[in-house]
Order: structure tokens, then sequence, then C-alpha cells
């Protein structure tokens, strides 16, 4: 890791229908789809959640662009439906 920076990728969510699970149960249902090795740290609300992805690989645009794809992905599932990502 390099002592600089700590490089990552952000993701954000909100519920958009008030009747969707509440944010708590939203992230471990995302986390659950994510890949089992990336380092990932939650924090959650009702109605929205963070999801801080670390990067592991030296080429970081290249793995944050890996990382957007498989959290678009994700967010597709019907387990997500309700959720908007925002960031």
């Amino acid at each position: 890791m390099n002592d600089r920076h700590d490089p990552q990728v952000v993701i954000t969510a909100v519920r958009h229908d008030p009747g969707a699970a509440p944010g708590q149960t939203t992230v471990i249902r995302a986390l659950s789809m994510l890949p089992a090795h990336w380092v990932c740290t939650p924090v959650a609300d009702q109605d929205g959640f963070e999801l801080r992805v670390r990067l592991q690989d030296t080429a970081e645009a290249a793995e944050a662009e890996a990382v957007s794809a498989c959290v678009a992905r994700v967010f597709e599932d019907p387990a997500l439906r309700g959720w908007r990502q925002t960031g």
C-alpha cells in the first residue's frame, strides 16, 4: 500500500422507493454480490449508504474502472430494486 494515499473507489446510493429495503439491509446485499477479495468499508442509514472499495492494483485507473463496472452490474440486480447509485 502506498503511504501517501489510500486509493479507493467510493460508491454512494440512495433509496428512491420508500417501500424498498433500508440501507443497512441493502448494503449487505450489495456486499454479497461483490468479489470476496475486495476490501470494502460500508456505512449505511435508512435511506442511503456509502461503500468504500480499496484499490489493490498498481494500475489504479484500470482497477477503478473495473470496480465501477462491477458495481453497475450489482445495481441491476433485483435485490437492489428501489435503490440508485449516486456516486
